[in-house]
């Protein structure tokens, strides 16, 4: 009852779902009176301890609409770095929570129970653990399973709401395996491979600077990629109206420019998902629900983009203006590949916007490392993850001025979209400079750009200019809340195209193929595969003729695509999952 009024969702919560919290909770105090044998020490323990994740869960769902799941216990670091830009409010429901907090402890500090001899502390804490245990072991193997009980991972907060944080966070861990997908086998993989290059490895790889679909003979000698903290156009969801334009260079751009609608797993937060997708090609959709792959999947010497840009000469740097702790980024990335890692501690005296490192002087940032080669001929891969447009909108700054607002009906209703706005021009204004630079350069330069999610900006904006309840809208349609745009740009002649929607997986393929390099087997495989599916997300597919696929039908047995989303599943599942993954599926044939 004191966890769930701190949430607000006590009212919510059905007796027979309030039954089965309080089942777990019991669990944990018996599992801590199992451990210490007093109850002094177990009430304590356990019931500050749920306090504190109540207080936690409650500001969480504030700040990013959605409920703490227990994979976010490996980000606690990156969740405190960015709590400063948040206002924490300290609610009635809050304040009575303690004040029963106190009595239970008081309680327990009166009426103690403490088990006395060696012979008897062995007993109760054998019989509390099996207790313990054989609750979970009926719970995942029996309950569970005949009651249904799952996480909508389309609306996670509904499930939140209706089970009780503590039973949801027990039913998560349903989630945590991975079984292999059916048919999967190592000779499955090595046949996939077969058909993928034929008898000719040759088509794969290129002995130097032309790939296969190259688009001319130019190669890049430097690769910038840019992931943008937050940029998007929220008119992917509805029109609205503003004061002046807020990308009216990134829309200018005509020549030697590939765009488009990047479709991203995420929506509001958990960032390294989407750059996830983008450096493997492996889709959030095939790992655990709600996970954060760089926690889990990430191993020493995983294939992505970085090695097969390393592979062809190309020296990998991250430069991010964040502790570079934040998601395990430091060490997902050097388990990529990356040689170095220019994290907050090499922007001292950089330019801010807000709190956070501008866009401007990422891009200054950029430029001195392309300045800084040796040679200018020799290959560079930047990839850049961006700070500027971080959520915490509804703070005013010093050093922010307000360019761009909503205008008509919307005009002053919604403050935060006016602020994300004004820093969407920000970035616009950030990227003509960078572009600018390059475009004087002799160095043939290719630049990526894409968002990783959309803003944490007010609902009703959204549902507004969607022109009805965000949770009416079916998942076929959820997806335009996931689509960030996307830019590949040269300062050399590259054939300019718009790509309309794309799945994050195929992007570091696209970007191989439009560089003119060598490619991997796997990158062969999605490229063909975005020919048949263009969108490949969590919430479904979409193939090349606009049809909307959930994923038990894209494969399922009267799917067209069958088989190619079978091998697609089990590709990833060899790159994540399987201690043996196949190698020459994910290196260029002769490196």
């Amino acid at each position: 009852m004191l966890f769930e009024l701190v949430t607000g969702n006590l009212a919510a919560v059905p007796s027979y779902m309030a039954a089965l919290n309080i089942g777990w909770i019991y669990v944990l105090y018996l599992a801590a009176f199992a451990v210490c044998g007093r109850t002094r020490i177990a009430v304590p323990l356990v019931s500050v301890s749920l306090y504190l994740i109540s207080l936690a869960e409650a500001f969480v769902v504030a700040f990013r609409g959605r409920p703490i799941m227990f994979w976010d216990v490996f980000a606690l670091r990156t969740a405190m770095s960015v709590s400063g830009n948040y206002s924490f409010v300290i609610t009635r429901a809050m304040k009575l929570a303690f004040l029963g907090l106190l009595a239970v402890n008081l309680l327990a500090w009166v009426l103690p129970l403490r088990v006395k001899g060696r012979k008897q502390r062995l007993l109760f804490a054998g019989g509390s653990a099996g207790l313990a245990v054989g609750f979970g072991l009926w719970f995942f193997g029996y309950l569970a399973p005949a009651w249904g009980l799952g996480i909508n991972m389309w609306a996670v907060n509904e499930t939140y709401q209706e089970y009780g944080y503590v039973l949801s966070t027990a039913v998560s861990f349903r989630y945590a395996v991975k079984k292999k997908p059916e048919g999967y086998s190592q000779a499955r993989i090595r046949q996939i491979y077969e058909e993928i290059i034929g008898e000719d490895e040759e088509l794969l790889a290129s002995n130097g600077d032309v790939g296969m679909n190259a688009e001319g003979d130019i190669t890049p000698v430097n690769i910038i990629c840019i992931m943008n903290e937050s940029l998007a156009d929220l008119k992917t969801a509805g029109d609205f109206e503003t004061n002046r334009e807020y990308f009216p260079f990134l829309n200018s751009l005509e020549e030697n420019a590939v765009r488009g609608s990047l479709c991203v797993p995420v929506f509001g937060s958990m960032t390294s998902n989407t750059e996830f997708e983008f450096l493997t090609g492996d889709s959030m959709a095939l790992l655990p629900s709600n996970c954060i792959a760089y926690q889990f999947y990430i191993h020493p010497g995983t294939y992505g983009l970085t090695s097969t840009l390393k592979d062809q000469g190309y020296r990998p740097v991250v430069v991010h203006p964040y502790p570079r702790e934040n998601w395990n980024r430091d060490e997902s990335y050097r388990n990529m590949g990356f040689d170095d890692f220019l994290d907050i501690e090499d922007f001292e005296g950089s330019g801010e916007l807000r709190n956070y490192v501008s866009d401007r002087a990422n891009y200054e940032k950029l430029i001195e490392l392309v300045e800084a080669k040796e040679n200018p001929s020799d290959r560079l891969f930047l990839f850049n993850v961006t700070m500027q447009n971080h959520g915490g909108y509804e703070s005013a700054y010093e050093n922010f001025d307000q360019e761009i607002w909503l205008t008509g009906d919307l005009e002053g209703k919604y403050p935060k979209t006016d602020q994300f706005l004004s820093l969407m021009k920000a970035s616009d204004d950030a990227l003509e400079y960078l572009i600018g630079y390059f475009e004087q350069s002799g160095e043939p330069t290719m630049i990526v750009m894409f968002g990783d999610h959309q803003p944490s900006v007010e609902d009703g904006f959204f549902d507004e200019i969607a022109g009805q309840p965000s949770e009416q809208v079916p998942d076929s349609q959820r997806i335009m809340w996931y689509e960030t745009p996307f830019l590949i740009w040269t300062n050399y002649e590259m054939k300019s195209e718009d790509k309309g929607s794309m799945g994050a997986v195929y992007l570091s393929s696209e970007v191989l193929k439009r560089a003119g390099l060598s490619m991997t087997p796997f990158n062969r495989f999605m490229l063909e595969m975005e020919e048949q599916l263009p969108v490949i997300h969590p919430l479904g597919c979409y193939d090349r003729e606009g049809n909307y696929y959930t994923w038990e039908a894209v494969a399922g047995e009267q799917s067209p695509y069958r088989k190619l989303m079978s091998d697609y599943q089990c590709l990833v599942y060899n790159h994540c999952f399987d201690a043996n993954t196949y190698e020459k599926m994910f290196t260029v044939p002769g490196t």
